[in-house]
């Protein structure tokens, strides 16, 4: 996960560096435990991209440099989804590993919804299914390569606002899971984010795409309900209340939707795995009709759309 980060000496002086000899880094967008992105410009064809670059110690660490490689895999198999596009790869001046993809312009969802939450509203039940088509287009196709995403939550979807559109567009698949291959992370570590991340996790079971099911249903959730299902004093009270705890009611919180948004809520949440919806649109579709909305809708909206 990357967080918007001021200006530091050390991040600063990679400004002006040339990647492959053709991208120009020309500001820091925000940085991570693992590396930083930048803003440049492609020299060839004269666009804007971002480019990731690895920490020092980061490039040191063979984790780290696999984990980035792993990412623009996933990112080459889920192409023409709402994944961020992937451009190019390669290394730094000094030889810092580094990932070029498309630069997104906007806002990531959870600041959408602070917005819309701090101006007393809720998000709108109407736009569900606009916001989540697109992940759940992508998630098929991560799923259908046997790759888990494991880090869906607000801060990695992003709405891309550029020719006067919103995208909705999936970021940050640097802890997914390629489950023909080895596992990156170490016992004990668990990948993602508290309070969406299923029962299942806490348990260091493999990860299959049914943590992704849940992950989109907690997502789902916060975004109707204004808060995630889960929360407590500090993270053994979420790792409780995830994998013991009554699923909350979402109509208590949204009294304006159907009550039937609970029965949604007890299957997407279930903290069994075989209990759960078996796929990401299996839990759209539910969803939809629960609130009673059509399956289909447009991948895109109007800038200014809420």
């Amino acid at each position: 996960m990357l967080s918007k980060v001021p200006p530091t000496p050390v991040l600063e002086r990679r400004i002006g560096d040339l990647v492959k000899r053709r991208y120009r880094l020309s500001a820091l967008i925000g940085a991570g435990g693992q590396g930083a992105v930048y803003r440049a410009t492609d020299l060839f064809e004269g666009d804007e991209v971002a480019v990731k670059v690895l920490h020092e110690e980061s490039e040191r660490d063979p984790v780290a440099r696999e984990r980035l490689l792993r990412e623009a895999e996933a990112l080459m198999v889920t192409r023409g989804t709402a994944a961020v596009q992937v451009l190019d790869q390669g290394f730094s001046s000094d030889g810092r590993l580094c990932l070029v993809t498309e630069l997104l312009e906007g806002c990531d969802l959870e600041d959408s919804l602070l917005r819309i939450e701090e101006q007393g509203r809720s998000f709108p039940a109407s736009d569900l299914v606009w916001l989540f088509e697109p992940l759940v287009t992508t998630l098929e196709r991560a799923h259908a390569a046997h790759i888990v995403h494991r880090d869906l939550k607000p801060a990695n979807v992003f709405l891309d606002e550029r020719d006067g559109r919103i995208r909705v567009r999936l970021m940050d698949f640097g802890f997914a899971k390629f489950q023909r291959l080895k596992r990156l992370t170490l016992d004990g570590f668990v990948a993602g984010s508290p309070s969406y991340i299923a029962p299942e996790t806490w348990l260091e079971r493999t990860p299959a795409p049914s943590v992704d099911v849940y992950a989109l249903g907690a997502l789902m959730y916060r975004t109707l309900a204004g808060q995630p299902p889960f929360s407590g004093e500090g993270l053994m009270a979420v790792v409780r209340a995830a994998t013991s705890a009554p699923r909350p009611s979402l109509h208590a919180l949204r009294p304006d939707l159907p009550r039937d948004v609970d029965a949604w809520v007890q299957q997407a949440l279930a903290i069994s795995p075989e209990e759960r919806f078996q796929t990401p649109r299996a839990a759209l579709y539910a969803l939809c009709t629960a609130l009673g909305l059509e399956h289909g809708a447009p991948a895109q909206r109007s800038a200014g759309h809420t």
